[in-house]
């Protein structure tokens, strides 16, 4: 692999940072328009938990394969193919109301937004691996930042556009943008998967390391509570602080600008804090302030729905806040194990995420539908709790190694001679 010159690393961060904006803005860009879709599904929520909680399953297929896509040619090249076929089936789900349908063109966006992630993620770890400083959050940020673009525009867009004409305009900007960012990202001789493949070690399918493991247990418990906001932040919003359709994302786009203020400044926390330290503390925070959201909005909300919004605002500025330093440190920590290839560690992670993600979802409609939406997101704050945790564990691991790789302190030995009397 050769040397990289500071001058080409500065531009490939730069077009990650716009890979990662716009993967975040095409892949939620839908999310103020949850209540439309479900009422133009004319679905219960039970069944749009399921709905979309299966329809992760479109997000599973291709982690078993993508990354032996991206060790032959790249993840530059994936993320192109990804792209594209992401943004014809956004599309797509904008032009159907039968629920049978649109449950399996959300598969395959899914499907080809599982491929752009992975590519995406693999990239970015790769770059990181050829930097001293601890630049993956700010990528993170980047996504976070496309977002809550998407949250922006497509709460605007309720008032001037219809759903197929925003969807479409969403698209046709990806495939731009995408096209301008691509050629300053690392191309394949530059990224390092080529020296990663000579040096991996074989293993079976289902042979996957203990640190793996528990990297993908503390994942979802960090990356579910946003996913929870990200699926019901615009219904929580119209039915449970009773607020106007105009104003119905502005909840989730404070959650996305605490995550944004998060991962930015997560490179100079960590020059003096443990990633994983700082993930687990953000953890327990997200879970309470959640929490109090969950409690608190209705009782507002019966008062004034002014007020509810608010509060809702200010509680979900700060989960983001909390959340935001779990899933790039999470990430970053699987592309180190040793034997295994970064665009493996990813994908296995992924996998492994996604698995949990479809229960996770589902479990969650039903509770929605159940017990009610507000009591429900009692199940994300307990995923970031036991996430927490995990992470504080990694924390405590990283002292101890530290601690063992530091040498005894050493000085010159004291002999004592004792000269045998002569006789």
């Amino acid at each position: 692999m050769e040397k990289l010159s500071g001058k080409r690393l500065r531009k490939a961060q730069i077009a990650m940072l716009i890979t990662f904006a716009f993967t975040g803005h095409i892949a939620l860009s839908s999310v103020a328009w949850v209540p439309e879709f479900i009422d133009r599904l004319d679905v219960s929520f039970a069944t749009w938990g399921t709905i979309i909680g299966f329809g992760v399953v479109g997000s599973i297929v291709p982690l078993f394969f993508v990354s032996r896509l991206i060790m032959r040619f790249g993840p530059r090249t994936l993320i192109r193919f990804g792209n594209y076929f992401s943004a014809i089936f956004l599309v797509l789900l904008g032009l159907t109301s039968n629920p049978f349908i649109w449950f399996f063109l959300n598969m395959a966006f899914n499907f080809f937004i599982s491929i752009l992630g992975v590519s995406v993620n693999s990239h970015s770890v790769l770059l990181q691996k050829q930097i001293k400083k601890n630049v993956i959050a700010r990528f993170h940020a980047g996504w976070s930042i496309g977002a809550v673009a998407a949250a922006m525009t497509g709460g605007l867009s309720t008032l001037v556009l219809d759903l197929e004409q925003y969807l479409i305009i969403v698209a046709i900007l990806n495939v731009i943008i995408f096209e301008f960012a691509l050629r300053w990202l690392l191309s394949p001789t530059e990224d390092g998967h080529l020296e990663e493949r000579a040096g991996v070690v074989k293993r079976k399918f289902f042979h996957i390391p203990a640190q793996l493991v528990w990297l993908a247990l503390g994942i979802i418990g960090i990356v579910f509570p946003e996913v929870a906001v990200i699926d019901w932040a615009a219904v929580f919003a119209r039915d449970i602080l009773n607020v106007d359709l105009a104003l119905r994302s502005l909840p989730f786009a404070t959650f996305m600008i605490g995550m944004i203020i998060g991962r930015l400044s997560m490179t100079s926390l960590a020059e003096k804090y443990h990633p994983n330290l700082i993930a687990s503390r953000g953890a327990f925070l997200a879970a309470g302030v959640l929490a109090l959201a969950a409690l608190f909005a209705p009782l507002l909300a019966d008062t004034s729905s002014t007020l509810a919004l608010a509060a809702t605002m200010l509680l979900w500025f700060l989960a983001g806040l909390g959340l935001a330093p779990g899933a790039p440190t999470f990430i970053s920590a699987a592309g180190h194990i040793p034997g295994v290839s970064t665009a493996w560690a990813v994908s296995r992670l992924s996998l492994m995420g996604a698995i949990l993600q479809v229960m996770a979802k589902t479990l969650m409609g039903a509770l929605a539908e159940g017990v009610g939406l507000s009591l429900a997101f009692f199940f994300p704050v307990a995923l970031a709790v036991a996430s927490g945790l995990i992470a504080h564990q990694f924390a405590q691991k990283a002292k101890q190694t530290d601690l063992d790789s530091v040498s005894p302190p050493t000085s010159p030995m004291p002999l004592v001679v004792i000269e045998e009397e002569r006789r």
